[in-house]
């Protein structure tokens, strides 16, 4: 299967596809995959081309009401064993970071005060009318908007394994913090994530405080 993949036309968006799949911590919607993807966000508005494009990674994803699965188990254990070499040339941390780095490109874009138009400060989550995926202004960064944190940890397993690079992840971290946090706050409410949001501040605030003790 793999041989196919690397021998087509769309290798390298395929391997990007498969590489994110296999280590995202819930499955992705249609226009997640396409935000987290640069090589997708052009076609954000054309998920049919990108059922198209998946259809291309061989027998190991499917599609069902917009999301994205592996067909079954043993098809991610392939990935992350047998062909982890190919999928993941600079290694899962590389690609974690680059799903960290991509999030607070999508959340810097996309986040804004009041992103429902609700005009009422203290309107109730559990009344919110969800918008149609269509017109959601967070369709594509519900995922990115939850674990962007997680990628982050994950992208450095070891104390600052690269020192420049992990001081570029903190400047790119206090300038989203500095302009959007009130607005990633909003936005974690609104996808009823609130929970988890305590649980990333303060994996975050561990993270950065050991950074920058190693920096000092």
């Amino acid at each position: 299967m793999m041989q196919q993949i690397s021998s087509s036309d769309n290798a390298d968006l395929c391997k990007h596809i498969l590489a994110l799949v296999a280590i995202v911590y819930q499955p992705t919607t249609l226009k997640e995959l396409t935000s987290l993807i640069k090589m997708l966000e052009d076609m954000a508005d054309d998920l049919e081309s990108i059922q198209d494009i998946i259809s291309l990674c061989g027998s190991f994803l499917t599609v069902r009401e917009d999301t994205v699965y592996f067909v079954h188990q043993s098809a991610k254990d392939f990935l992350i064993t047998k062909a982890f070499n190919k999928v993941f040339p600079s290694g899962r941390e590389d690609a974690h970071r680059n799903i960290f780095l991509r999030s607070l490109q999508v959340l810097s874009r996309t986040l804004r005060r009041d992103i429902y138009g609700l005009d009422t400060v203290g309107y109730p989550t559990e009344q919110v009318e969800q918008p149609d995926p269509d017109s959601d202004p967070l369709a594509g960064s519900r995922y990115s908007c939850i674990y962007w944190v997680d990628h982050l940890y994950d992208s450095d397993p070891t104390p600052l394994a690269s020192c420049t690079g992990n001081l570029q992840d903190r400047n790119a971290v206090d300038m989203f913090l500095k302009k959007k946090y009130l607005y990633w706050l909003e936005a974690l409410s609104l996808c009823e994530s609130m929970s988890k949001g305590v649980v990333s501040i303060a994996k975050l605030e561990g993270l950065m405080q050991s950074k920058c003790n190693y920096i000092s």
